[in-house]
Order: C-alpha cells, then sequence, then structure tokens
C-alpha cells in the first residue's frame, strides 16, 4: 500500500522509514500500515496491480511458456 506523508514538515523520518513530503512510499509492513493509518499526518493510497511492469514495457515471455531467449537468438520454433 503506499503512503503519503502530508504533515507541516519537509520530511519525517518514522518507524524506519524516510517520508518526504507529499512522495508516496510503498509500505508492505502490516503493522507499520496499521500505526500509520491512524495519523492525521499521512494518508494511504492503495498501489497500483502493475507493480512488477512499468507502463509502456512489454514482457517478453508467452503466457504459453514459449518465452524467447534473446542473448542465443532462439525462441520456441528453433526447438
Amino acid at each position: 500500500m503506499l503512503v503519503t506523508y502530508i504533515g507541516e514538515n519537509s520530511s519525517l523520518q518514522t518507524y524506519g522509514f524516510r517520508f518526504q513530503k507529499d512522495k508516496p512510499i510503498e509500505i508492505k509492513d502490516k503493522k507499520v500500515l496499521d500505526k500509520l493509518k491512524t495519523r492525521d499526518d499521512f494518508k494511504t493510497h492503495e498501489s497500483e496491480k502493475p507493480s512488477s511492469q512499468q507502463k509502456g514495457t512489454t514482457n517478453t515471455s508467452s503466457p504459453e511458456g514459449g518465452s524467447l531467449d534473446v542473448d542465443a537468438g532462439e525462441g520456441q520454433a528453433a526447438e
């Protein structure tokens, strides 16, 4: 889940994280998330679902298992 510090200072270090004002940080620790949700100087957001793949990139492996080995120039058809 993404957490954004919206407090008075330009940054804050708490629970082992450094938060810069208005810059979201992904927090995976449920205990830390629960504590931050109770504070007025933090805002929580749902993480974007395709977090492992950035917008504009392509996946080189096929869902059927026909991945392409770019270094060797071999594909599934070369078997």
